[in-house]
């Protein structure tokens, strides 16, 4: 398989160094790749981006995976789903628009809201790394985790 990235703000050549291919937009990306995996922030800039328009450019049997939260145009993928029998989306939060997504069995893939993280495990690991990290921070000023620069 043959690996392809965009992020506007990662040099192509910082991209590339790994052997993956990068690409110059977003265009380019959904026009060249059967696969997508949605890995963004939600921003400004960000929500609701994905949309009819960028969906569309993808080759036949294209197949979005959806791990970011309201980057998604969820009226817009509607129509996707109608237009295109081809396309197949997987996300790992139940969207809004779920029940009109049943219909299409086969091509629609999702899981309840917050479901990987719904153990006893997972959230006693969760609150010691956020621990970890604010002690860090206060110890050494270590920002390596920090979201909002």
């Amino acid at each position: 398989m043959d690996v392809y990235a965009f992020d506007p703000f990662v040099p192509r050549e910082v991209i590339e160094k790994d052997g993956i291919k990068g690409v110059d937009s977003v265009e380019e990306l959904y026009s060249t790749c059967h696969y997508i995996s949605l890995n963004i922030p939600a921003t400004e800039k960000t929500k609701n981006s994905i949309n009819l328009e960028l969906l569309s450019k993808m080759p036949t049997g294209a197949t979005v995976i959806n791990t970011a939260r309201k980057v998604i145009n969820e009226v817009e993928l509607k129509q996707v789903f109608v237009a295109r029998p081809d396309f197949k989306y997987i996300s790992d939060i139940m969207p809004d628009c779920h029940q009109d997504l049943l219909q299409f069995e086969n091509r629609y893939y999702c899981t309840p809201k917050k479901q990987g993280a719904e153990t006893a495990e997972a959230n006693i690991n969760a609150g010691l790394a956020a621990a970890n990290q604010i002690v860090k921070f206060f110890k050494n000023g270590d920002k390596t985790f920090q979201v909002n620069k």
